[in-house]
């Protein structure tokens, strides 16, 4: 009888054990790691991305009205400068087919919370929007982090350049 005993105690633990156990590893797992991972820097930057796709949406609808307007290929310092009229009936001056570098045209192309955004013209004639609470860093330069930026077509640049820096 002894030796029947003996084999029972060594065969390992019950299904209900391990299941205990992985209770208790699943809590401490579900309130312990957030602590550890943020996933802030992801969020910003996946905001950002957003900004840079409406960006480009819209760059590209200015572009086929100016197709359309027959103005594509004009400076905005040609006479007259060129322009498109948008769907509230309000003008908007183009530079070579597409928006300028400048900040009040593009808030009436895109919504951006100016509570949590601000655009600001940077280096190099880009325009830049980045997170206000950032703004200790001052973004002027388009190769910092966290922002998204956009430069206007030149003569040399038949197109856009739009883009966006990752958050850390």
């Amino acid at each position: 009888m002894t030796k029947k005993q003996s084999r029972k105690n060594t065969q390992g633990f019950t299904l209900i054990e391990l299941i205990v156990v992985i209770v208790i590893l699943g809590t401490l797992a579900a309130t312990v790691a957030p602590k550890y991972i943020d996933l802030t820097a992801d969020a910003h930057t996946a905001t950002l991305e957003a900004v840079k796709g409406s960006m480009q949406g819209a760059s590209a609808l200015v572009y086929s009205k100016s197709i359309v307007a027959g103005n594509q290929s004009k400076a905005e310092t040609d006479t007259p400068a060129p322009s498109i009229t948008l769907a509230d009936g309000s003008s908007l001056d183009i530079h070579y087919g597409y928006p300028r570098a400048n900040a009040d045209d593009w808030k009436r192309l895109i919504d951006i919370d100016e509570d949590i955004y601000a655009i600001t013209l940077g280096f190099s004639s880009r325009l830049i929007i980045y997170r206000k609470d950032r703004e200790g860093i001052a973004p002027i330069l388009w190769t910092l982090e966290c922002l998204t930026y956009y430069r206007a077509p030149s003569s040399s640049r038949p197109e856009p350049e739009i883009g966006s820096n990752a958050c850390s």
